[in-house]
């Protein structure tokens, strides 16, 4: 069996395969779309261009040749984000042609597939990896891009879990807290090697938390703060000078890992300008605590080490700590997680390739997981004109798993011909403010906790649940559904008519029922 990995990330994407005579990972290199970070890692840019209706141009290509920067409006990066976001962005419209996120992502998917083929790799089973937060949808676009590319066995693990088992799979009995931060997402798993069941590797998941933040929001504070400083605004600088700009912050973050200060010069090509932005590390610490981007740090690992708390584990049980992703080689993040847990147990040997060789250990682990959201039931109250929940699996519910009780469901009015219930994922986000003053200094308010639905339907429409054959009467139990969470974190539901004692679905994706 040939397993290949995915780590669709939204900087960069990086693609491992497991090699069949030593089975330990290799990265691929596809030399044209590819690049060598660090003069070592291959990674492929996520980055996507569109020449015409009949050419795109993807990954380094688009980044050396800086192709964005002359049409910003046909360049398309950050889009794994776009995807997994509450709110997609609307079409963006090229020469009368509409593209979509999701066709975006889809052609890059397929990018990846076509050159892995071109090297004469052929995997039976390939493995995704997911932020720890991803909602249902996002994982379902996965599931139907792979059976449009006929992949057979296709599989989805968190990244940061991934990681803990690049990490530490060959260490039974390991306890080890992964800090996945990159481009998107920030994204904690605490996970145990329990050792071997049979003829797996076991795996256990004790406690996982999330942040909607990364290393493209800290480019964009850098270029909202010069902005602000002299004088300028996004519409000032206008689409390519804005782009230039983003780039420039992007190195000068960089370099800051390393440097306690950085400067560029750019070019504003609408005056013909030359200007120089710098940049201090005091100054991006400053930027990154006023945006409370180190609070979140703090809340999330604070979340995890409750949750393991409750679970009998402290702060001084968890062995090490691996820091993943680009925006981990910040000093100020890896300077707060040293103080959490001192920083002889801090390690950053494989920022970029950690999720993916992880995945390939997929195959070989059963793996323990919880709900990272809570599935349920969405009811408008028109007294209180505010909706109210009806849960049927909570955060944190072992899966796979099985709702105890099937939910019975009457007809609302009499001829009633369809069921249908609005179902989806309640999460939890954080959100700040941030202002300026009289002075020009940035001042934030306290963080708020918001409460946010997805529902399971692409364009929020009600699930149909049953149609009913004879039409449902008022006030008789008509329908028994019981729902399941599958082994891959899927939401099926098993529907019987209990008038006519069929059948209607058995274990089907609650998502696509009809």
């Amino acid at each position: 069996m040939t397993s290949v990995a995915i780590d669709f990330g939204t900087t960069n994407t990086v693609v491992s395969i497991l090699e069949p005579d030593t089975q330990t990972p290799k990265t691929i290199r596809f030399p044209a779309i590819s690049r060598l970070l660090y003069d070592e890692i291959p990674v492929t840019p996520t980055l996507i261009f569109v020449k015409s209706a009949e050419q795109i141009v993807l990954g380094e290509q688009v980044r050396s040749q800086r192709l964005g920067i002359s049409q910003p409006d046909r360049l398309f990066k950050a889009f794994k984000r776009d995807l997994a976001a509450d709110f997609q962005p609307p079409d963006r419209q090229i020469d009368g042609q509409s593209y979509s996120v999701e066709w975006v992502s889809e052609q890059f998917i397929q990018a990846i597939w076509q050159q892995l083929q071109q090297q004469q790799i052929y995997p039976s089973q390939v493995v995704f990896t997911v932020p720890i937060g991803a909602f249902e949808r996002y994982l379902g676009w996965f599931r139907e891009v792979a059976a449009r590319l006929d992949i057979s066995d296709v599989r989805l693990v968190d990244e940061s879990t991934a990681a803990a088992l690049g990490y530490a799979v060959q260490r039974p009995g390991a306890l080890v807290l992964v800090v996945d931060f990159g481009g998107g997402t920030l994204d904690l798993s605490l996970v145990r090697t329990v050792g071997k069941t049979s003829d797996a590797q076991r795996a256990e998941v004790l406690a996982k938390a999330d942040a909607y933040l990364g290393g493209e929001d800290i480019d964009l504070w850098i270029v909202e703060d010069y902005l602000y400083q002299i004088g300028s605004s996004r519409a000032a600088v206008g689409a390519i000078g804005y782009q230039t700009l983003l780039e420039v912050a992007e190195r000068l973050k960089v370099r800051l890992s390393i440097a306690e200060e950085a400067k560029e010069s750019w070019l504003d090509e609408s005056t013909f300008m030359a200007y120089e932005l710098r940049l201090t590390r005091s100054q991006l610490e400053d930027i990154l605590e006023t945006r409370q981007l180190l609070e979140q740090v703090r809340q999330s690992l604070d979340e995890v080490l409750t949750i393991a708390l409750s679970k009998g584990i402290s702060k001084s049980d968890i062995e090490q700590v691996l820091l993943v992703g680009g925006s981990c080689l910040i000093p100020s993040v890896q300077q707060l997680i040293g103080s959490y847990f001192g920083r002889q147990r801090v390690k950053l040997d494989k920022p970029f390739e950690a999720v993916c060789h992880g995945a390939l250990a997929l195959g070989q682990l059963t793996i323990e997981d919880s709900l990272r959201h809570s599935y349920a039931i969405r009811l408008w109250e028109p007294y209180a004109r505010s909706y109210s929940y009806f849960s049927l699996f909570e955060q944190g519910d072992r899966y796979p798993c099985q709702r105890a009780e099937p939910l019975i469901l009457q007809a609302a009015i009499e001829g009633q011909t369809d069921l249908r219930l609005d179902i989806g994922e309640v999460a939890v986000v954080a959100q700040s403010e941030v202002n300026y003053d009289e002075q020009g200094r940035m001042t934030s308010l306290p963080m708020r906790q918001q409460e946010t639905y997805r529902s399971l339907e692409r364009q929020h429409e009600q699930v149909c649940v049953a149609h009913l054959n004879p039409p449902g009467q008022v006030g008789v139990d008509r329908i028994s559904v019981q729902f399941e969470v599958t082994d891959r974190r899927v939401l099926t539901a098993t529907i019987r008519d209990l008038l006519t004692q069929q059948i209607l679905v058995d274990r089907g994706s609650i998502a696509k029922l009809q």
